[in-house]
């Protein structure tokens, strides 16, 4: 065992420690928990969190944050079942059109940031309210469905494996080797870490922040087009709890809210222990209400922890 591995890095261990006690606990209270159908259940759950808390990664270690990314998933949802609406030889261009709108808004958020110098935080709340608006204009209600083929994406087996969460592990070990072994992710933490002396460091670090924010509403797009597989249809109201939501795993992983620390491995134990609560919830009969005083307790209690470490 390298201790001086856990040393370094003893809050993404402590995570995976409380998720590994986590699924011991709910497992042996509820024999339901670790059937093979529950599990699978947990494991597509955590697909579409997953990939938009990835972004949502990006974001917070630059020292940002998207307020957008659940609108974008509405719109992309929509968007996708409405234009398909059953036909297979539209899967190809209607995909191709909601990821280049999602890299639009995403470069959106991220010029106005930079060139405007106002908080991430009110440029993307106010780019929530566009795209959400403009995805309730296009339907005020479950819209379209999907192809036959589509079906594949949410559904879909390579050999004894499901194709969702072969793809998200995929994704999840790319976005890994992004943050960790290329120049882009190291000039992610550097704008994190201190923006001004990145940019003195000869980092264009006003290119990097959109480029940021074209990433998060990237991840997003992958996740709305995974939920219309999922559902069959668009729903113009779906993405609404991802805007809070997918900020709990970030920070339960160990992103700092100040940017510059954490990472992809953090958010994913995030992930699966909001995905296993979620589960363990429905599982005991408990209302899910109680799982949202969690979560804002959790967000509150991590800002209100890392502005006074600013102070």
């Amino acid at each position: 065992m390298n201790f001086g591995y856990i040393r370094q890095h003893w809050e993404t261990v402590f995570v995976y420690f409380i998720l590994f006690a986590l699924i011991v606990l709910v497992g042996a209270t509820n024999h339901l928990f670790l059937s093979s159908r529950n599990i699978q259940m947990v494991l597509l759950a955590a697909v579409a969190l997953g990939l938009a808390s990835f972004g949502q990664t990006f974001a917070i270690l630059s020292e940002g944050i998207d307020l957008s990314v659940g609108s974008v998933i509405s719109l992309t949802t929509c968007l996708t079942a409405g234009l398909i609406n059953g036909r297979d030889q539209m899967v190809i261009p209607v995909v191709a059109l909601v990821i280049g709108l999602a890299l639009l808004i995403g470069f959106a958020n991220g010029f106005l940031i930079v060139k405007t110098g106002v908080s991430p935080l009110i440029v993307t709340l106010g780019m929530m309210s566009i795209v959400q608006g403009a995805a309730l204009i296009y339907a005020i209600g479950p819209i379209g469905e999907i192809s036959p083929a589509y079906y594949f994406l949410a559904w879909g087996k390579v050999g004894p494996f499901s194709f969702p969460v072969l793809l998200f592990g995929i994704v999840t070990v790319i976005l890994i080797y992004v943050l960790k072994r290329t120049t882009f992710g190291r000039y992610v933490y550097a704008l994190g870490g201190n923006e001004e002396v990145a940019r003195l460091s000869g980092i264009h670090t006003g290119r990097i922040r959109i480029y940021v924010y074209m990433l998060c509403s990237l991840m997003a797009a992958l996740s709305g087009l995974f939920l219309t597989s999922r559902m069959g249809m668009g729903e113009p109201v779906v993405g609404e709890h991802f805007m809070f939501e997918s900020i709990v795993p970030v920070l339960v992983g160990g992103t700092s809210f100040l940017g510059g620390v954490g990472g992809i491995v953090g958010t994913l134990a995030g992930v699966l222990i909001l995905t296993v609560l979620q589960n363990a919830v429905n599982l005991f009969g408990i209302s899910t209400y109680w799982l949202w005083i969690v979560e804002g307790g959790i967000i509150v209690s991590a800002a209100a922890f890392y502005l006074k470490e600013k102070i």
